[in-house]
C-alpha cells in the first residue's frame, strides 16, 4: 500500500509537467513571427488559398477555442495532419518513433555495458590502493567531452570507410544500428562510469561493509548484494537525465547514418515549415522524456523501498 501511495503521488506530480507540455506545443504555432499560414505556405500565396488554409489549422477561431479543440484532440491521439505530406502526424510518428526509441535503448545498453564494469573496478583498485584513479579521471572526462555528433563522423571514417566492417549509413541490418548506438552511448559510459565508481566508493566506506567483512562474507557476495545496490541510486538518477538528453542526441545522430527515426523527419519538417507537423513530434518527444522520468522514479521505490516512505 505504501509502494501504491508513493506510485499515486508522483503520477500526480507528473500531470501538471504534462499540461505544461501541451500549453507550450500548443503555443509554438502561434508564437512564429508573422502569420503562421505565410511561414507555412509562403508570401504569394493566394488569399482564398491562404484563408482556407488558416480554416485548415483552426487559425480562424479565438485562441481559447483553439486550445481546447487542440487539447481535446491529443487527448483523443490526434497530432493533425501534415501540410504537406497530408498524412496524420500520429501515423508519421508511429512509423518513425520506434527507430529513434531502439537506437536510444541500445546507445543506454552500450553505455551502461563499457562504464558498469569499468566504474566497479576503477572504485574497488581504488578502495585497495592500488590505483590513484588519475587514468580512469582522465579516460573518463575524454569520453564524456565528445560530443556525439563528431564521434559519430569518426566511427563513420574508421569502421565503416576505412575498414568496411560496418555499414556506413540506413537501416537494412542489425548491424546498422551498432555506429549511431556507440555515437550515442561512449559518452554516456564517460559520465556515467564516474558516478558509479563514487557510488561503489562510498558504499565501500561504510561501516556495514567493514562488519560484513569482519563476518568472512565473501567480496563477491559483499559487493552484489549489498555495495552495488547502495551505489545504484546516483547512476539511475544520472540516467534518467542522461536518456533524455541521449534521446535529443539521437535526432541529431540520425541525420549523420541516416537512420530514419523522428529526427530524421523533424529536420525535414522543420526544413519545410511543416509547423503542424514539427509540434506533434516535439510534443511526443516532450511526453516519452516526462514518462522515463515518472519511470525512473518508480524504479527507484522498487530499488530502495525507503523511497516510498518520503
Amino acid at each position: 500500500m505504501k509502494f501504491l501511495a508513493f506510485l499515486a503521488r508522483r503520477v500526480l506530480v507528473t500531470v501538471p509537467a504534462v499540461l505544461a507540455v501541451i500549453v507550450i506545443t500548443f503555443a509554438m504555432i502561434r508564437l512564429v513571427p508573422g502569420d503562421p499560414v505565410q511561414v507555412i505556405a509562403g508570401t504569394d500565396l493566394d488569399p482564398a488559398v491562404a484563408e482556407q488554409l488558416r480554416v485548415q489549422l483552426g487559425l480562424d477561431k479565438p485562441i481559447l477555442v483553439q486550445f481546447w479543440n487542440y487539447f481535446w484532440s491529443v487527448l483523443h491521439g490526434d497530432l493533425g495532419t501534415s501540410y504537406l505530406s497530408h498524412q496524420p502526424v500520429s501515423e508519421i510518428i508511429g512509423q518513425r518513433l520506434p527507430y529513434t526509441l531502439a537506437l536510444t535503448a541500445v546507445g543506454v545498453g552500450f553505455g551502461l555495458i563499457i562504464s558498469v564494469p569499468i566504474g566497479i573496478l576503477a572504485a574497488y583498485r581504488q578502495s585497495k590502493r592500488q590505483s590513484s584513479g588519475m587514468g580512469f579521471t582522465f579516460a573518463s572526462t575524454t569520453l564524456a567531452a565528445i560530443p556525439d555528433f563528431l564521434l559519430g563522423t569518426v566511427l563513420v571514417a574508421v569502421f565503416a570507410v576505412w575498414l568496411r566492417w560496418l555499414p556506413v549509413a540506413g537501416a537494412n541490418s542489425w548491424e546498422s544500428i551498432i555506429l549511431p548506438a556507440l555515437a550515442l552511448g561512449v559518452p554516456l559510459a564517460g559520465v556515467q562510469s564516474r558516478v558509479i565508481r563514487s557510488g561503489v566508493n562510498d558504499s565501500l566506506g561504510q561501516p556495514f561493509v567493514r562488519t560484513m567483512r569482519a563476518a568472512g562474507v565473501s567480496e563477491r557476495s559483499l559487493m552484489r548484494r549489498n555495495v552495488i545496490p547502495n551505489a545504484s541510486i546516483p547512476a539511475i538518477t544520472l540516467l534518467s537525465v542522461e536518456f533524455g538528453r541521449l534521446l535529443a542526441g539521437a535526432l541529431i545522430v540520425e541525420n549523420i547514418f541516416a537512420w530514419p527515426g523522428l529526427g530524421t523527419t523533424i529536420f525535414t519538417s522543420i526544413s519545410d515549415r511543416d509547423l503542424t507537423a514539427v509540434q506533434g513530434q516535439i510534443l511526443v518527444v516532450a511526453l516519452i522524456i516526462l514518462a522515463l522520468n515518472l519511470l525512473v522514479d518508480i524504479v527507484y521505490g522498487l530499488v530502495d523501498p525507503r523511497i516510498g516512505l518520503a
